[in-house]
């Protein structure tokens, strides 16, 4: 992940030029109360899907039994999402904290994105786009809790708590990390290359990191499956490990999105981002509710929207086993 030089600049003294202030003061506060709306709606439908008939382990169905090597697969993954989810935790928040007592924008993206994990079963509002297996680690799903779910779409699945949410951060937040390192060493290898080679490289980057990444975890552990897809974007269509390559398109403009504001951080003469200017004057509150609606806007339109918009009309339609169905 950052270096810790470069994670220093992502929480300089919060000292806005005073020419400044009052504009720079508006981005924090419109971006808190985007998270404070945010946040507000993730507690809402918590509280309606903890009361409703879909919470709890969701059932596995038959008559298909999935077989050992996958289950232990499985298990695997969710231990190895679990430890990097506290490793980028470590990295980018504990870290920092105890050497230097700063809350980076990297530790409040991780929050930004455990809230977005909200959205995760927006995936399944008008279709049954996204399937996972009963035999993760869940207690069910929300999706009939969010607004302009379409009735008579599958709503008894298991959204995988110890792989799905990790994914959250380690597709976000932590692949901005490591993505920008990764930049600061190959300019400091290729000095001649532009910010725009840079940052194409860091995109191209992602798109591969997220198409190998996803695709072993399929094939290897049968975590998941993309049930409905675009068939001219879809590799292997109609397996039940078809994958469509706009999943990796989507997947690499979040972890931008999140890398933007790092971007943002290290271009500024205070060493905020544009979601913090005006953060000198107010509580650290704004600046995590900042973070919050920032990561919701940047994953509900580049990933959830999208991803939709491209799923719901496909023609290619995975043959699943039993337990990667739902009812």
């Amino acid at each position: 992940m950052h270096a810790d030089g470069e994670l220093r600049s992502a929480a300089q003294p919060n000292h806005a030029p005073a020419q400044s202030a009052e504009p720079a003061r508006h981005s924090v506060v419109v971006w808190a109360a985007v998270g404070l709306g945010w946040g507000a709606f993730c507690i809402k439908v918590m509280i309606a899907w903890v009361g409703s008939r879909d919470f709890g382990p969701a059932p596995v169905l038959g008559p298909d039994k999935m077989p050992a090597h996958y289950l232990v697969m499985l298990r695997v993954i969710e231990v190895l999402s679990v430890g990097v989810f506290l490793a980028s935790a470590w990295v980018l928040a504990v870290r920092p904290w105890r050497r230097r007592r700063e809350v980076t924008i990297e530790a409040l993206l991780i929050l930004g994105g455990v809230f977005g994990f909200v959205a995760d079963s927006a995936l399944n509002l008008y279709a049954f786009l996204f399937a996972f297996n009963a035999h993760s680690v869940n207690l069910g799903a929300w999706s009939a809790e969010l607004p302009f779910y379409r009735r008579g779409v599958p709503s008894s699945y298991g959204e995988a708590l110890l792989w799905g949410l990790p994914m959250y951060i380690y597709f976000c937040s932590a692949l901005a990390a490591m993505g920008l390192w990764a930049r600061d060493r190959i300019r400091r290898a290729r000095p001649g290359w532009s910010d725009t080679a840079l940052m194409a490289a860091m995109w191209a980057g992602f798109v591969v990191f997220d198409f190998v990444v996803e695709n072993l975890i399929i094939r290897l552990s049968q975590a998941y499956a993309f049930v409905q897809t675009q068939r001219t974007l879809t590799l292997w269509p109609g397996q039940p490990y078809q994958f469509p390559v706009y999943e990796s398109v989507c997947v690499a403009f979040v972890a931008m999105g999140f890398a933007a504001i790092r971007l943002s951080a290290e271009r500024s003469a205070d060493g905020l981002s544009f979601i913090e200017r005006g953060a000198a004057t107010l509580p650290l509150p704004a600046r995590a509710l900042a973070a919050i609606g920032y990561s919701a806007v940047v994953l509900i339109m580049l990933y959830h929207l999208p991803f939709n918009w491209l799923s719901v009309g496909g023609t290619s339609v995975a043959h699943l086993p039993s337990y990667l169905t739902a009812k």
